[in-house]
């Protein structure tokens, strides 16, 4: 398996609620990861090129490594307000999928920071990031270098504030 889709196992395996485990929230738990790895450590998780389309951070890359892995399984369903979704899972234990310590805590971040929002909230916090408010939409983020602007701007205010 490669790492994307590792990474989507675990995702998969680790989220509490697995109705919720959408295409549209998949991918941005995906990016997330990856904004949370480039703030912490400097890197994205992923390779993934990250476009801001008109629903936010969005791009195949998350839905196609799921299809087109073993264990994966996208299952179309209905909301309970009758519109479509596609619910994905992954079949197996969290304990064989080979990710690093720090990938699986990065990962656990976004799992416990997410799980408790309903879909709207969970949007409304992915879009209340940084690479989301200071980017324009069609336009794709350099995760890493948003995340050393960000740091430095957290870092100059912390200063003029006195902590």
């Amino acid at each position: 398996m490669k790492k994307l889709q590792r990474i989507i196992a675990f995702l998969c395996l680790e989220y509490p609620h697995k109705s919720e485990i959408t295409k549209a929230r998949l991918t941005k738990m995906v990016y997330l990861a990856d904004w949370f790895s480039a703030l912490l450590d400097g890197k994205q998780l992923t390779s993934i090129k990250w476009v801001f389309n008109h629903y936010g951070p969005y791009v195949d890359d998350v839905v196609d490594a799921a299809h087109s892995a073993h264990g994966f399984k996208i299952e179309h369903q209905n909301t309970m307000y009758g519109t479509s979704k596609y619910v994905i899972s992954y079949k197996g234990d969290v304990e064989d999928i080979d990710l690093k310590k720090r990938e699986k805590e990065i990962l656990s971040a976004v799992v416990n920071k997410t799980k408790s929002m309903y879909f709207n909230d969970f949007v409304d916090y992915v879009y209340s990031t940084y690479p989301v408010k200071t980017k324009e939409r069609y336009s794709t983020f350099d995760l890493v270098s948003l995340a050393n602007k960000y740091n430095e701007e957290s870092h100059k205010k912390a200063g003029k504030s006195g902590v």
